[in-house]
Order: C-alpha cells, then structure tokens, then sequence
C-alpha cells in the first residue's frame, strides 16, 4: 500500500512524571478519560472498573466510615484505623495509607486508588489525582445509579446548587440530642464523646460487649446505645438519651432531677464512670482502660529550697488542665493602665499555669533543712494524653456569691505543647531560659477537635458545642446540628477546649 501521500500521525506527547519515567500521553486520552492510563483501563475493562468504583462509593457513603478508614497493618496484621485519608485500590479490595498505596503499586502495578474520603482517583502512574468524566459523573452520584436520564442543563444543575440548603445531619454519626429538661450540659459532653476517634472506635469495636454486662442502668451501655445509633442508619431528627440521663442520675445523686449542673463537673463524672464500666484499675497509674488511654497526662511538681536549693520533684495524674482565667484578666487590665481589655491568650494561660510560683516559709518545710522555708514551686507537663482536654475557669464560687468570668479567650487551631513540657523546662533552665536550638518537637503539636461554650449568665445559661468532623466544622445545639466554618468557631467564648495531637493513628 503507498502511503506516501498519506498524513503521518501525530506523534504523542512525551511528558516524564515525579519519578523521571517517561509516560506517553495523548490529548485526546486527557479529554475522553483522566489520563492514558485511565483510557486503556476503560477500553480493556470499563464495565469492571465502573461497578468496582460503585462498589468503593457504596463502602464509604453508605456503609459506617470506620470502614473505608480501617486497613490492615503490614506489620502485625491487625485492623487500624486511621484518622488521615485511605486509599482503596480500583483493582482489588485492598485498603491501605498513603506510603503503602505507592508500595502497592509498585509491587502489584495495580494503578488506581480512591481516597476514602471525596473518593477522588489517583493514578499512580501519573502520581496525581485524575479528572475522569465517567467516573465523576458517578462520584456525584455517589455511586447510585439513575432510574432515569437527566435531562437538565448545567445552568439548571448550578440553579438547584444555589438555592439548595446542605443537611448536614444525613452525615454518618450526625445527630442532636433532645434536651430533656436542662440536659444542655450533658449533650455537649456527650457529642464530645461521639466524636472523639478514640472512643468511637472502641465502642463501634465491641470494645464494652452491652450483651455481657450485668451493671444496672450503665453508662457505659447507654453510650454504646448512642454509638450504635449514631453509625447504624442516617437520621436526621434528634436522638433521646434516656439511658444515659437515668444511668446517671443514678449513678450520681447531685444530678439526679432537672437543675442546671456544670458540664466540667458531669465531664468528670462520666469519664470515672466509664472508667469503672470497663475495667478501670483502681491503681490509676497502671490503668490501661479506654478513659485514661485517651485523656490521661501526668503533670510534674519541682520544689527548690532557698535556702539549701534542694530539689523535690512529684508526679501526678491529670484528666484535663484547668487554666485560671481571672488573675490574668486582672494583671493585663494593670498593665493596659484600665484601658478596653485586650483578649487573653490560651497560650498565656498555660504560661502562667507551668510559671515559677513563690512559697513563703509557711507553706512549705524543706525535710534537707528540716526548718521552714522560702521556695520556688514550678509545674510542668510530664506526659501528654492523645486527648488534651483544658477547662478555663469561668465560675467563681465564695461564700457570699457565684459569678461567671467573661474574659475573651484567644486560642488557636493548631497549639504547641512543647514549651509547657518538663523537657524543655529543663532544657530551658540548662541553657539559662534561651529556646532549645535542635531540639525536635514536631510530635507536640495538637490540633482543635471540640469546643464547649456556656452562653448566658451563672443561673440562666445555656450550653452549645462545636466539634470537627473530617475537615468540617458542626454546631451542636441541643437537638440542632448546623455546618459552620473555622471563623465562627475560633470567635466563641470556650469554656472546655479540647485538642488532639496532630497526625496520629489509632
């Protein structure tokens, strides 16, 4: 055949990915599919590749999100769940992290991978996300197939969007919590529990078997209650905690009936009882229960004599640090010279908590001198929990009366525990106060997961919580449950603050 006349082909486009590979591409591969290799997937196996994707959309919008966020360790074959993104693979089941997804490629040239969150495809190949029309169209779709062709525009589709509101309760683990009878203070604390990855997991793990308990009317089956109904079906009316209310009033007298108590008070209380509900020891120290695993620290307590410059050094457990908010909004009033009160800083507060403190000779005996003396008392944070719970201070109690503190307090996303911690106090002090150079830190880092707001005055208030899940941010209000973005939840007034450390596993 003479094919001298006839036009040559365009040659392809020659492009290298982050590996220095270079990967043959077409124009026309990029319009009709994600990329060329998504195209010869489609053109050898498109009706596979599409139920396989259905498949992966099913397991992580209809099925509970542990699922799609658990995979298995390489190391001893265990299940872990992860709080980071997934990715499961296009082309079998596997699920697995970032590092074992580029591993897994390598070794089974398995290509794609769905991000277990916005099921976005990844093409190992290209080492990047691809937009594919095909499988976008069912992304949106959320993997359910149309019972009928669509027929609308994109002007009508971006019309639907514009004036659609989002209900954000049809989310998985999602749902208010009826207020029956000034029960405000224990929804907030239980949606902090709801959404604390710890927790969850050990609950939607059988970690407290309900069937095998014989504790009369136990919290901690009243919360596996919540759980299950929280992760079992998508419901958007509120959800009564009966159980819980009774569970707690009768395992606690002072909040038994229907007066406001205080949430850092019921915090504490259901922490214990869940501690005891699942095989707490009563050595604290050695407990390894789900309660102390997640929000137990140790703080350290040094003592140094004037006189003879002994040191005493204690340990002691903490399950949350309590920051004092009103000796500081004095001191920086002082300082502004009675000008409008400039907004204290969380950061300020655990200053001041792990500062020096004087002790005069009538508080403290130093046993190297046998005789009273003066002293310098300085406390520090010996061991983080994975759950950092601070409580500021806000009510003021005397013996003539009850007042709330309204300080504003400023507090970040993202807080660096590392200057608070016993190491760098000691590292301070040994490099005379001058910051650590060398030291890594990074570990320390914790981010926002929770904030409890008590709304109103002493007698008359109302309690709210703002708790992150996934990237998003919800308002908790009773039986009401609203997406709101970071502005609206770094203004509030917090009253119980909790942080998670950041990049964690569990």
């Amino acid at each position: 055949m003479d094919t001298a006349g006839a036009p040559k082909a365009a040659s392809p486009k020659i492009i290298k990915n982050a590996k220095g590979n270079i990967v043959p591409s077409s124009q026309m591969a990029h319009i009709a599919y994600g990329c060329e290799h998504m195209g010869e997937m489609m053109e050898n196996a498109r009706k596979q590749t599409l139920q396989h994707y259905r498949l992966i959309l099913h397991t992580i919008h209809e099925k509970p999100r542990i699922i799609s966020q658990t995979y298995m360790s390489p190391i001893d074959g265990q299940p872990v769940v992860s709080l980071l993104p997934l990715y499961l693979c296009l082309q079998c089941p596997s699920i697995m992290t970032e590092t074992d997804r580029d591993q897994h490629f390598e070794t089974k040239s398995h290509c794609f991978s769905v991000e277990s969150r916005e099921a976005y495809i990844y093409c190992g190949n290209c080492q990047d996300f691809i937009y594919d029309p095909a499988l976008e169209v069912i992304r949106l779709q959320k993997g359910k197939k149309r019972k009928h062709e669509d027929t609308t525009t994109a002007d009508d589709h971006k019309l639907v969007v514009n004036n659609s509101t989002f209900l954000p309760c049809r989310a998985i683990g999602l749902r208010g919590l009826y207020n029956m009878g000034q029960t405000c203070f224990m929804s907030v604390i239980l949606q902090t529990l709801v959404h604390n990855p710890f927790i969850r997991n050990f609950y939607l793990s059988e970690g407290h078997k309900t069937a095998d308990c014989e504790r009369e009317a136990c919290v901690s089956c009243a919360l596996d209650e919540m759980f299950v109904e929280f992760h079992s079906a998508e419901k958007t009316e509120g959800f009564g905690a009966v159980s819980m209310l009774m569970g707690s009033w009768l395992a606690g007298e002072a909040l038994a009936g229907y007066n406001q108590q205080d949430a850092h008070e019921y915090m504490q209380f259901i922490l214990n009882a869940l501690h005891l509900a699942n095989g707490g020891s009563s050595d604290s120290e050695d407990c390894t229960c789900i309660v102390h695993q997640t929000f137990c620290g140790q703080l350290s307590s040094t003592v140094t004599c004037d006189n003879c410059r002994n040191v005493t050094t204690a340990q002691d457990l903490y399950m949350d640090l309590s920051l004092d908010v009103k000796n500081q909004s004095k001191k920086r009033k002082l300082n502004a010279g009675n000008a409008d009160e400039t907004p204290l800083n969380i950061r300020d507060c655990l200053e001041r908590f792990t500062a020096k403190e004087k002790l005069g000779s009538a508080e403290y005996t130093c046993r190297n001198c046998d005789s009273p003396q003066n002293a310098a008392k300085q406390l520090s944070i010996h061991r983080l929990p994975p759950v950092l719970s601070v409580h500021l201070k806000r009510f003021e109690h005397t013996k003539a009366q009850s007042s709330k503190i309204e300080t504003k307090v400023v507090f970040p996303m993202k807080l660096d525990i590392y200057p608070y911690t016993t190491q760098y106090k000691e590292q301070a002090k040994a490099t005379k106060g001058s910051d650590a150079p060398g030291l890594n830190h990074n570990g320390l880092i914790y981010e926002l997961s929770t904030v409890i707001v008590h709304k109103g005055k002493m007698d008359s208030g109302h309690y709210v919580s703002y708790s992150r899940e996934g990237g998003d941010w919800f308002l908790f209000d009773d039986s009401k449950v609203v997406l709101v973005g970071e502005a609206e939840v770094l203004a509030a007034e917090a009253y119980l603050l909790f942080y998670m450390i950041s990049s964690l596993e569990v």
